[in-house]
């Protein structure tokens, strides 16, 4: 009799430690899946989807570059066509003031004769 008390008493330790086990191993896997749900619905966001509000930022912040740096590269452009202009200016036509230069035009003088 005592044998079989001794294995009966085994045999319910045993099982109530699988039990227990199982029990445990089922309840971390439930509260990790919670979490996860809880992290997607609290906000967080996918490297996808972070890339994609970068990009719509940069874009948004260069629109208004872009636009003045077309109008910079149509001025340089508009310079270099008149450099040749500057360079057939004559440089001794220019009177140079206490702190600023001027440029003189010089005035084709006309004869005063009656016709």
């Amino acid at each position: 009799m005592p044998e079989e008390f001794f294995v009966l008493l085994m045999f319910s330790v045993l099982s109530m430690f699988s039990l227990t086990l199982v029990k445990m191993i089922l309840n971390h896997k439930r509260s990790s899946r919670s979490e996860r749900v809880q992290q997607s619905e609290s906000g967080s966001l996918t490297t996808s989807e972070l890339e994609s509000m970068m990009r719509r930022a940069v874009e948004q912040s260069v629109s208004g570059l872009s636009g003045k740096i077309e109008n910079l590269e149509l001025e340089v452009a508009k310079l270099s066509a008149s450099k040749p202009m500057l360079a057939a200016h004559n440089t001794q036509s220019r009177l140079e003031l206490e702190d600023e230069v001027v440029d003189v035009d010089s005035v084709p003088v006309r004869n005063k004769t009656k016709a």
